[in-house]
């Protein structure tokens, strides 16, 4: 897996896991960031075809600072 790979995967699995802690679901999540289910789908599923743009939006609805993510997924701070 590529740097890009593990970098989005990483992202988007923080994304899933904020998501869940804040008891919500994708719809809700979509809704808030005012994008479609299915692009929180992509998103959490590390889909390289999503822009950094939508990542930051989804991230920033979920109260993430996408500049910390990376580090945040893998236990550092």
């Amino acid at each position: 897996m590529s740097d890009i790979e593990n970098i989005t995967k990483s992202i988007g699995m923080t994304i899933r896991i904020r998501r869940k802690q804040l008891g919500m679901t994708q719809l809700d999540l979509a809704e808030i960031a005012g994008l479609q289910r299915q692009t929180i789908g992509r998103v959490e599923n590390g889909n390289e075809a999503v822009t950094v743009a939508t990542v930051a939006r989804v991230a920033a609805a979920v109260g993430l600072d996408l500049m910390v993510m990376p580090r945040y997924a893998d236990g550092r701070s």
